[in-house]
């Protein structure tokens, strides 16, 4: 077994040792993965809990990638919660200025898609988790993209956004713009509309993670949908529809 793997996200580092009789096979390809959430040992603290994942078996390495995403994901929200606003989104930032377009949706609805898109224009934050400081500030938590297999849409691959080619995004993004999501497969062109308020903030509850450990947390989702407002909704059937009509918000945000 190797010292373990320290990977960092949402402004947090947390360490996953590979245990197993395929322990190496597992560190190696979770090494190719997380390329840009390594953490080299002697860096920053680990504030996350550590945990195990093991692999027994090389041709369950698909699955315990899949499940191992969702444990650090997990881990690092704990690590952040009652600081962090966190919201279920994807997000992409501009290189050269930092602005961050937001992306909010449920699970399966497209963000990792449109991720992919995104990201050859502007650089990758996240595909999974998006999270926030008073600030404004966002964590950035370049994780691997998870892509649902085609022919067995239950499983995901892990990939790297290197592998995928995808811009880098700049050390702070700032939250710009927020955008929910509405995918439609079969809608021809994507439509973009501003949503009020009280619905901004009851759509955006419903996707966040830990938001009754912050202090005042209504205000503080209130004071971001000010900052960044107004929230739009998206109607889109496919992410390269949606990409002109979301690169255009973010420009147009001063």
């Amino acid at each position: 077994m190797g010292e373990g793997l320290r990977l960092h996200g949402l402004g947090a580092v947390v360490e996953v040792r590979c245990v197993g009789a395929a322990a190496d096979a597992l560190e190696s390809a979770m090494r190719v993965a997380w390329s840009r959430c390594l953490v080299p040992h002697g860096g920053s603290p680990v504030e996350a809990e550590p945990f195990e994942v093991r692999l027994d078996d090389a041709a369950e390495l698909p699955r315990r990638m899949m499940l191992t995403t969702q444990q650090v994901t997990t881990a690092l929200i704990r690590s952040r919660r009652g600081e962090l606003l966190m919201l279920h989104a994807g997000a992409v930032s501009d290189p050269g200025t930092g602005r961050s377009l937001v992306y909010v949706a449920r699970g399966g609805t497209g963000k990792t898609t449109l991720s992919q898109v995104l990201g050859r224009r502007l650089g990758y934050v996240t595909d999974e988790t998006v999270g926030i400081d008073q600030s404004g500030a966002v964590a950035p938590y370049p994780k691997p993209l998870s892509v649902r297999r085609t022919e067995l849409p239950e499983l995901k691959d892990e990939v790297s956004p290197d592998t995928l080619g995808l811009l880098c995004a700049p050390a702070r993004p700032q939250a710009t713009r927020v955008v929910l999501l509405e995918r439609r497969p079969g809608t021809v062109s994507a439509e973009l509309h501003e949503l009020p308020l009280m619905d901004a903030v009851m759509a955006l509850v419903g996707q966040t993670s830990a938001l009754d450990e912050l202090p005042a947390p209504l205000q503080r989702l209130a004071a971001v949908i000010d900052d960044v407002g107004p929230v739009m909704s998206l109607r889109y059937g496919d992410a390269a529809d949606a990409q002109e009509s979301l690169t255009t918000l973010l420009r147009e945000k001063s």
